[in-house]
């Protein structure tokens, strides 16, 4: 006769980890209640907190228990940045003492750089979140922590800019880079030295948070790579221009002097992107060369108003002087009030050379209006222009007042209302007296 077996107990499926840390959770609510006393909060608590409605504010305060244990608030500070509450974790630490906040900090970094690791590719926008959450401990860890954390945050930054996609956050990258300072720049620098596509948003980072070696470094690679290019691209010109350095000047400065014209007018866009001041000479030469292309000259004078100083301003001076050319003349004459500002007005104006005959209307678009461009710093400036031994500082100074005196200014020009000078090209009869009465009847009128 066959064995019958006794039937087996019935046996309800297993719950689920969730479904039992929920009941658990239920139960020590329904327990303890809201005056607590049941113990304190386990990994278990902070894991299903993360999926509850009253889960974030149960998190805050368990990151910020002074009784809790480090690991177990670090645990608190990570659930609430995967939970999109970063801005909660980096004020309740603010709040913390310095001594009890760095307890923190020290599980905390390693606990970081696991779950950034861990949602790197499934998760990209909380690697991101976590990612800025790390560097937000920066300012507020030990030296060593603040080592740890920049030896996380550089692999994938530099891999990031390595493909050419870059991911901003609450902190960008520029900021995080600028922070950890000169292993950054060399890192930049080693990019650049690379065939990465995205160069040139590593140049202009390179040229902001670099320092001059490494920006040096990273021109040298990028004019090796511009030699090999045909032709060579605007973005790389500007890169080149961005981070400047001995090589980079040369190789600009090579290809304006023996370039074709589009080359060197490139080269010049290039030189304007950073001053360097070691160009000042060859700049000036290029600027006054009548022989050189008008379009490279224009621009080489923007290479001199972004380098500036007194050298600039008198060899500006001299080109006003000598050229032959008015409108490199009058070009000169712009750059030196950029140079100079209100400064540069007067020996601007009586650099002119006397012979040359000057019309009134561009001697009112050339001259005057970039004048009060200046503002009103330059009325008095314009007061002792009236004095000049020049007849066109005194003209341009005259009519100039027209739109910057005020009526305590009638005085000087009536001073000067029989002065019989005049200017070649200007209508007949029209003396720089009887301008200065024409402005100070203007100005009365205004008053």
């Amino acid at each position: 006769m066959a064995n019958i077996s006794a039937p087996m107990a019935f046996r309800p499926p297993a719950p689920t980890l969730r479904i039992r840390r929920a009941v658990r959770f239920f139960l020590i609510a329904a327990v303890c209640g809201s005056a607590g006393g049941c113990g304190k909060a386990t990994s278990d608590d902070i894991q299903l907190w993360k999926t509850t409605e009253k889960g974030p504010g149960r998190l805050v305060a368990a990151l910020g228990d002074h009784e809790a244990e480090p690991r177990l608030r670090a645990e608190a500070a990570v659930a609430l940045v995967e939970i999109g509450k970063a801005d909660e974790v980096d004020a309740a630490l603010a709040a913390v003492p310095a001594n009890e906040r760095w307890g923190v900090i020290k599980p905390l970094v390693p606990l970081y750089v696991t779950a950034m690791g861990a949602a790197k590719d499934s998760a990209p926008e909380k690697s991101l979140a976590l990612r800025d959450a790390l560097f937000s401990l920066r300012a507020s860890g030990e030296a060593g922590d603040q080592a740890r954390i920049d030896a996380a945050l550089m692999p994938g930054i530099e891999q990031e800019l390595r493909s050419g996609r870059v991911r901003n956050g609450r902190h960008s990258v520029e900021k995080i880079l600028t922070a950890v300072g000169t292993p950054a720049g060399g890192m930049l620098a080693r990019l650049l030295g690379e065939p990465i596509l995205g160069y040139a948003a590593v140049a202009e980072l390179l040229a902001r948070v670099g320092d001059e070696g490494a920006r040096r470094k990273g021109a040298d690679s990028l004019v090796a790579r511009a030699r090999r290019e045909r032709p060579v691209s605007e973005q790389m010109w500007k890169a080149i221009g961005l981070l400047g350095g001995p090589v980079a000047v040369a190789f600009l400065e090579e290809k304006i002097s023996t370039g074709n014209r589009d080359e060197a007018n490139a080269a010049v866009r290039a030189l304007q992107q950073r001053r360097e001041p070691t160009v000042l000479a060859f700049a000036l030469k290029v600027a006054g060369d009548s022989k050189a292309d008008r379009s490279i000259r224009d621009e080489m004078f923007g290479v001199v108003e972004n380098i500036g100083g007194l050298e600039a301003r008198d060899g500006l001076v001299r080109i006003i002087q000598a050229d032959k050319e008015e409108l490199v003349r009058y070009r000169a004459f712009e750059s030196l009030l950029v140079v100079a500002k209100q400064e540069g007005v007067l020996m601007g104006l009586e650099a002119f050379p006397a012979s040359p005959s000057y019309k009134k209307v561009d001697v009112e678009d050339l001259l005057v209006k970039l004048i009060e461009k200046l503002g009103p710093p330059v009325r008095l400036v314009l007061l002792h222009g009236l004095e000049s031994k020049f007849p066109l500082a005194r003209m341009t100074t005259v009519l100039s007042l027209e739109s910057m005196g005020k009526t305590s200014d009638t005085d000087a020009l009536d001073k000067i209302a029989k002065d019989t000078g005049i200017i070649r090209g200007f209508p007949a009869g029209d003396t720089i007296g009887k301008e200065a009465a024409r402005v100070a009847g203007t100005l009365r009128r205004k008053g």
